[in-house]
């Protein structure tokens, strides 16, 4: 028996680790695309796009895990299916439930990893590539040199080249105004040629001119005449460096992103969560003391213990008045505009009240949906299996070709439930705990009952029973396409 347990797990850990491996590959490349224009032309270096793309292949597990579990288990029971091992194993007394008694155990190593990839890799991934990608697109693109176009990329320095030699890199009819100096009074150069060198730090870029000029307007202080109000020159070679500090990349402080709900695990979550309802708390508890200043009327007059009640008196109606005649020394327009004020006072703070709770519950939301999140992915791999594994054992078919097609459906599926929850759960039309476990939720009578339907040998799925339902539609259309027009 023990045999036969470890032959299954071989099996699958076979088809587990290419599939896995091929799925993270599949959607890195959507990752790559995504992003791929705010990568190029920024001049990075190789590393700095590797560890990118590592932090980003960490965050892709939650997808890639479940759909490599459920592409496993169909293939690998799908295989033995087909190569009628599973009917001999039923037929000397091994019921389905014993053959995936050790398949259980490979699914809780993969629950436990799952959670562990939620909780602690997948906050520390989103929090370096959160601020890696931040720095990526501070960025300024490489130097960029087109013939005729005015470039501005170097700081205080307008560049245009009129000519470029694609083979030489020579540079021709050059014009630079440097305005580092002064912005109102720009450096005036321009030759016919030259060339571009960076320095062996690549901090600054020397151009060599050739056959030039340079003409420089002088600001007027005391001691020049009139007619030395600008400077002249020319010159057969010179060299001028330009600072590269603006294109050199910079790492921010990675503690700036720390507290976003992406960057926490269960138990930071939860300190978040409840320190965020604390605030809500004391939010509410303040409008009701900024509130009631203007609820004049509410005011006690008077010591209300000193009241004694007669039941034996009947109260005498007193005549109905206008409240503006108790007030005898301010007119009644002036009465009408205080209260409307105060009214419009009241309604302001309490609309900036209720948008703040509103942000504050919105945020609790958030980090509720992140506490769910990290416990569904492990949850969802355990309902892939025992999704996939008796789909596989009834359809008996392995490799690449029908169990790819039947789990991706089921996958996509899973996926368009799980994020109908998640939409609903954040705009608070759910709760976060009902929306984010609304996936876990449908599949899981669904894996109930296909493993139900393997484990009593059920034809439902049988291909005759596909092709008489096949043919029956068949007849039906053929039916319909031969009636006669009237």
């Amino acid at each position: 028996m023990k045999k036969f347990y470890l032959f299954i797990i071989k099996s699958y850990l076979k088809a587990f680790l290419p599939t896995f491996i091929i799925v993270m590959m599949i959607l890195l490349m959507q990752v790559i695309w995504l992003y791929v224009d705010e990568l190029i032309g920024k001049g990075l270096d190789w590393l700095i796009i590797g560890e990118l793309l590592f932090y980003f292949s960490a965050s892709l597990i939650p997808q890639a895990l479940p759909l490599s579990v459920l592409l496993a288990s169909i293939m690998t029971f799908g295989n033995l299916g087909e190569s009628y091992e599973l009917v001999a194993a039923k037929a000397s007394g091994i019921s389905i439930w014993r053959m995936f008694r050790p398949m259980f155990m490979v699914m809780m190593v993969v629950a436990t990893f799952g959670f562990f990839v939620s909780n602690v890799l997948i906050p520390q991934a989103n929090l370096k590539k959160g601020s890696l990608l931040y720095d990526v697109r501070q960025q300024k693109p490489s130097l960029a040199i087109k013939p005729g176009v005015f470039s501005q990329d170097i700081p205080g320095i307008t560049l245009r080249v009129g000519k470029k030699d694609r083979v030489t890199q020579e540079l021709q009819e050059i014009i630079i105004y440097d305005q580092r100096e002064s912005q109102i009074h720009p450096v005036i150069i321009y030759a016919k040629r030259g060339t571009m060198t960076m320095s062996p730090d690549k901090r600054y870029l020397f151009l060599t001119l050739f056959e030039g000029g340079r003409y420089e307007e002088l600001e007027k202080v005391k001691g020049y005449y009139y007619s030395q109000q600008h400077s002249t020159m020319t010159f057969n070679q010179e060299r001028i460096a330009f600072d590269m500090n603006s294109f050199k990349f910079n790492r921010t402080d990675e503690s700036l992103f720390k507290h976003h709900w992406e960057m926490l695990n269960v138990l930071e979550l939860s300190a978040a969560s409840d320190s965020l309802e604390g605030v809500a708390e004391n939010k509410y508890k303040e409008l009701k003391g900024f509130i009631q200043p203007y609820y004049y009327f509410s005011k006690a007059r008077g010591d209300s213990s000193q009241l004694v009640a007669d039941s034996n008196k009947i109260l005498v109606k007193t005549r109905e008045a206008d409240i503006t005649s108790h007030f005898h020394d301010v007119s009644s327009q002036t009465i009408y505009a205080n209260a409307l004020n105060s009214a419009r006072s009241a309604m302001n703070i309490v609309e900036y009240s209720i948008g703040e709770y509103k942000e504050l519950t919105k945020l609790r939301t958030r980090h509720t949906i992140e506490w769910h999140r990290k416990f569904i992915l492990s949850v969802a791999c355990i309902v892939m299996f025992f999704i996939g594994a008796p789909l596989g054992s009834i359809i008996r078919k392995g490799g690449f070709g029908l169990p790819i097609v039947v789990s991706v459906l089921l996958y996509v599926s899973y996926h368009i439930v799980s994020l109908s929850g998640e939409k609903a759960a954040k705009t608070e039309a759910w709760s976060p705990g009902q929306g984010m476990w609304l996936g876990i939720f449908v599949f899981i009578p669904l894996g109930f009952f296909i493993t139900y339907q393997a484990a009593t040998d059920s034809a439902l799925f049988d291909k005759i029973i596909f092709s008489k339902i096949s043919k029956r539609f068949k007849k039906l259309f053929s039916k319909k396409s031969h009636t006669p027009q009237t």
